[in-house]
């Protein structure tokens, strides 16, 4: 890694091609090695981060109803 995690900023902006949590599982190897999650994405509670698209309050009705089933609020952001 090249510096300390800073969630939310990209580490390594040079390899970045889109935003963070975009980045494919080979992509994340190659900037931080094997890492349980993206250090660069804050999964803030994420019951599922292997899904996320972007920040847990990002999600769309369609992504909450994948992850959670049919709920009135998105677990993640509650």
């Amino acid at each position: 890694m090249c510096c300390e995690p800073v969630k939310g900023k990209c580490q390594k902006p040079e390899n970045l091609k889109g935003k963070p949590g975009e980045c494919s599982p080979e992509q994340v190897r190659e900037c931080h090695g094997d890492v349980e999650e993206h250090p660069c994405v804050d999964t803030a509670g994420c019951e599922h981060p292997e899904k996320l698209k972007g920040k847990p309050g990002e999600c769309s009705p369609e992504q909450v109803r994948e992850c959670h089933g049919d709920v009135d609020e998105h677990p993640c952001t509650g």
